[in-house]
Formats: structure tokens, sequence, C-alpha cells
């Protein structure tokens, strides 16, 4: 799996932005056993908040601007540092000599490349859950398009305004190209931009079922918001829940 340059230089930022209500949607899920795997952790906007809430959040990201903002933010916080870790991996390759109750993935699904990506990914998440867990992911479908670059959030601190646009277009190789931009604006004037691209692999609904039949998931539900909407066709968005129904192998060794 190729490290994902998409915010390496923005990763500062990235929590400026992403203000997803899904913090209650995933407590949901980590509450029902008191634990959780988180993977492709970024920042910890989501663990973080699990972690005061008492559960104990195993976090996997690959991304060193990433990691580095996370563990900026807990820092100093070392009551939270026992219910935290933090772990340099990927969905494909990481390796803990246990299982779990429940995994999640936010955000990040779309950035396996193609159905060997998924594969992998899913078939080593699946060694990591107990027998009848939880796997839970989301999937933006709606952005599976050409768009042009466009504004796409502004934010305010006192005399700084920072500004998002994004954009992206379809490769030829079922990839999407997507452009981030962000300006920072201090009194009005332009003081910095950065500009990130990234990949994200194109797949649709049956794809998704596809492979999870295929790496030993059962689907069990489908929804369209963090609210539990249940999904329907032409949602923009796709939140899986689906049960490991393989036994997890021994992982001593694996």
């Amino acid at each position: 799996m190729t490290l994902n340059k998409g915010y390496e230089k923005c990763a500062h930022l990235y929590d400026l932005f992403d203000t997803k209500e899904n913090i209650e949607f995933f407590y949901h899920y980590a509450s029902e056993s008191g634990e959780i795997l988180d993977i492709g952790a970024g920042t910890g906007r989501i663990a973080i908040p699990l972690a005061e809430k008492g559960i104990k959040v195993f976090c996997i990201e690959p991304s060193p601007a990433m990691r580095k903002e996370f563990i900026r933010k807990i820092s100093k916080r070392k009551k939270l540092l026992a219910n935290i870790m933090l772990i340099d991996s990927n969905a494909i390759s990481f390796k803990l000599n246990r299982t779990f109750p429940a995994a999640f993935l936010s955000g990040c699904f779309d950035h396996l490349l193609d159905d060997r990506e998924r594969f992998l990914a899913l078939s080593n998440i699946g060694k990591h859950l107990r027998p009848n867990s939880k796997l839970i992911f989301d999937v933006f479908l709606g952005m599976m398009k050409d768009s042009p670059l466009s504004p796409s959030g502004k934010v305010t601190e006192d005399e700084t305004e920072y500004r998002r646009y994004v954009g992206g277009k379809i490769l030829s190789n079922k990839k999407r190209e997507t452009i981030l931009v962000f300006e920072k604006y201090i009194h009005g004037k332009l003081v910095d931009r950065i500009e990130e691209h990234s990949l994200v692999g194109i797949i649709n609904r049956n794809n998704i079922h596809d492979l999870l039949k295929k790496t030993g998931f059962q689907l069990t539900k489908e929804f369209a918001n963090y609210d539990f909407t249940r999904y329907k066709q032409g949602d923009p968005l796709l939140i899986v829940e689906a049960i490991n129904i393989k036994s997890s192998p021994d992982l001593e060794g694996y």
C-alpha cells in the first residue's frame, strides 16, 4: 500500500475543516465492549473523544504528519495515554498479536486504491476481529466524479482566516485525483497557500458487497448518515456495518 500524500503538508489544518458529527455514532459501537480498533486514525479527531469517554482505542495511522498532530494533541493530557495506543502502520500491514470486539475506518476506505488493496485490508482487519465482531466504515460515493476546484469551508480564528477549496478529476485507471487547497489570510491578506494532491480508488456499492463476502464479512446494515438513517440508492454517503463470520486464526506468527 502506497502512502497517500494527501495530508502531509496540511495535517495541522485537518481538524478545522473535518466537522462531521460522527463521534457519538462511533461511540455507540465502542461502548458495547469498551475498546475499539481505529484504522486510519488521522489526528485522533474521533479517537481522542472516545478515550475521554473511557474507551480504549488502538489507533493505526500511516501518515507521519497525522501522527505528529495526534501526538501534539495528547502530549499534555497524560490521563488519556492509558486509553490510547498509536501505531505506525496501515490497514494492509498492521499486525497486533490480539483480536478486537470492533473496528472502524472513517474517511480512509476510499484511499485503498483498487480491489487488491481492499481485499488485503479487509482480510487483515478480519484477522484482528473476534467472531461476530463488527466492522464499520464509510465511503463517500458522491465524490466519485469530476468536480472543479471550489470553496469548501472557511474558518476564522481571531484575525486569521483559513479557506479550503476541494476539487478532483477522474483518471483512466479507476482512480480519482483529489486536490485540496488551503489558504491562510491575516487581516484579509493572503499569507500562505498549501496545495495537496492525493488519490482515491473508485468503488461502488455492489463492489463493496462482493469484497465483504470474499473476506469473510456479512453485511448487516447500511446507513446514509451518522444519525443511523438507513441508506437508499443514490445517497452520497454509504456507511457499512458488517460482522466477521470467519473464526479468527491464531495471530501468533502470521
